[in-house]
C-alpha cells in the first residue's frame, strides 16, 4: 500500500497509488523556517540523506536542520495510519511546512464545530484543541504541533504550517464510516494522545467554544462529527448553542435538543429543555412532552452510545459519512442522523414551521404521523414539538418508533 523511492537528493512517497508527497533540492514539498524572520520567509528544507528502520518506516536528515521520521501502521481490514514526525536538527528552525499532493476532486470536512463542515481556504487552530479533518473518500488527518497549525485546503495540494516539534497522522479507510471505525480503534485501544475514557455529566462552558448563531447549530454538529470529536466535544457545543439562544425561534433549538442522543447533550438537557429558552406560554406541557418522547427514546439512545463506545460511530453524525457518495449532501448543512435509524432536519434557518429536506435512498417513516416517504425532496409540517424527524422502514427499533408516536398524540 506504502511505496518509497529515492528521487534526486529526494524522495517520493506514494501511499494506495496516490503520490503523496514528492520532495526534491529544486522542487521542494517540505520546507522551514528559521527563528526571528517573518512568518512567510519560508526556505525549502534541501537534500535529505534517508535511513530505512524498517519497511513501514525510515528517518530523514534534511541538509537545512530539519529531521524526519515517517512511519506506516496496518490495523487490518479497518485501514491503515501513515505518520510523519518532525524535530529540530538546528536549534534556529523552528517551523516546517508540508505541501501534500491530494486528490483533485478530494472534499475535507471537520476541524471542529463550524457553521459549514466542508473545508476550504487557509484555516488556523487554537493551540491545544485536538480535532481531525475527515475526507468523503474515506481519510482522516490530524496534527499535533507545541504552537501554531495552519491548515491549507487547495484543490489538488494540502499543505500544513507547524511549528516545531511536530507531527501529521493520516487514516487511510474506505469510506467515512470506517474512517469513523479506524479513528476509534487508533485512538481507544493504542491510546494515543487524543484518547477519551469518559462522558462528563455536569457541564460548563468551555474556553474555545464562542458564541454561535442558533440557525448555524445543525452545521455546527454537522462539522463536528467529522472531526474525531468525543461526547464531551458536543455536549460542550450543545450547551453554546443553547446559552447563546437570541430569544427568538427558540423552540426550535428545543426541538434540536429533542432529536439527539442523550450521550451527546449536557445532563440537564436530556429531559429537560434548557431553561432559558423562549418556549410559549404553556412551557410546562411543552417540558412534559419533551421530557417523555426523551424517556420513550432510551433504549435507541442506548443504542448509539453503545455503538459509539464500541465500533466508533458517533451517535450523531452529518449525512455525507453515511453517504458519501450522494452529491445532495455534500454541502448540506440542514440534517443530521442520531444513530444510523433517525434522520432530522430542524430547519434552523427559517422561521416557517414547514420543513424541506432530502432523504437518503430507502424508505423512511415521518414518526409523528406514520406517512411513509421514499428518498428525495420531501416537505412536512414542522411546528414546535414535532420536528421534521423521520426513521427507516426496516428499523429493527420502528416497534419503538411507533410507540412514541402513539404516546405523544396523547401528549
Amino acid at each position: 500500500m506504502i511505496s518509497f523511492e529515492n528521487w534526486k537528493q529526494g524522495f517520493i512517497i506514494t501511499i494506495a497509488g496516490q503520490r503523496l508527497l514528492w520532495h526534491t533540492r529544486k522542487r521542494p514539498a517540505i520546507f522551514v523556517h528559521r527563528s526571528g524572520e517573518i512568518w512567510s520567509a519560508w526556505r525549502g528544507a534541501g537534500s535529505c540523506m534517508p535511513s530505512m528502520a524498517s519497511k513501514d518506516s525510515a528517518f530523514f536528515a534534511f541538509s537545512e536542520g530539519l529531521s524526519m521520521r515517517e512511519e506506516f501502521q496496518r490495523y487490518g481490514d479497518h485501514g491503515s495510519i501513515f505518520m510523519l514526525d518532525f524535530s529540530s536538527l538546528d536549534s534556529k528552525i523552528d517551523a516546517v511546512k508540508i505541501r501534500f499532493l491530494d486528490i483533485s476532486s478530494a472534499k475535507w470536512n471537520g476541524l471542529g464545530p463550524r457553521p459549514s463542515h466542508d473545508l476550504k481556504g487557509s484555516i488556523e487552530l487554537k493551540q491545544g484543541l485536538q480535532t481531525a479533518a475527515f475526507a468523503i473518500d474515506g481519510r482522516f488527518l490530524l496534527c499535533e504541533s507545541s504552537g501554531k497549525r495552519i491548515f491549507s485546503f487547495i484543490n489538488g495540494a494540502l499543505e500544513l504550517s507547524l511549528e516545531l516539534p511536530a507531527a501529521v497522522y493520516i487514516g487511510y479507510a474506505k469510506n467515512p464510516m470506517q474512517a469513523c471505525q479506524l479513528w476509534h480503534i487508533w485512538t481507544m485501544l493504542y491510546s494515543h494522545p487524543v484518547h477519551w475514557n469518559e462522558t462528563s455529566l455536569e457541564l460548563e462552558p468551555q474556553e474555545g467554544i464562542g458564541r454561535f448563531k442558533p440557525r448555524d447549530a445543525v452545521g455546527l454538529l454537522g462539522s463536528l462529527s467529522f472531526s474525531g470529536a468525543k461526547p464531551s466535544d458536543f455536549q460542550e457545543l450543545n450547551f453554546s448553542i443553547a446559552k447563546d439562544a437570541q430569544g427568538y425561534e427558540d423552540w426550535k433549538i428545543a426541538d434540536l435538543m429533542l432529536c439527539q442522543p442523550d450521550i451527546v447533550l449536557p445532563l440537564l438537557f436530556r429531559r429537560e429543555i434548557p431553561m432559558n429558552l423562549e418556549v410559549g406560554s404553556n412551557r410546562k406541557r411543552a417540558q412534559n412532552r419533551y421530557a417523555k418522547i426523551r424517556a420513550g427514546l432510551s433504549q435507541y439512545w442506548e443504542f448509539c452510545e453503545k455503538r459509539w463506545n464500541n465500533e466508533g460511530i458517533p451517535a450523531i453524525f452529518h449525512p455525507s459519512i453515511l453517504f458519501p457518495d450522494d452529491c445532495d449532501y455534500a454541502k448540506s448543512d440542514n440534517m443530521l442522523f442520531s444513530g444510523s435509524d433517525l434522520v432530522f432536519s430542524p430547519n434552523m434557518a427559517s422561521k416557517d414551521e414547514f420543513c424541506s429536506l432530502i432523504l437518503p435512498e430507502g424508505q423512511w417513516i415521518h414518526l409523528w404521523t406514520s406517512r411513509i416517504y421514499p428518498s428525495g425532496k420531501v416537505t412536512v409540517h414542522a411546528p414546535f414539538g414535532t420536528p421534521a424527524l423521520f426513521y427507516r422502514l426496516e428499523s429493527e427499533y420502528a416497534w419503538l418508533f411507533d410507540s412514541i408516536r402513539q404516546r405523544a398524540s396523547r401528549l
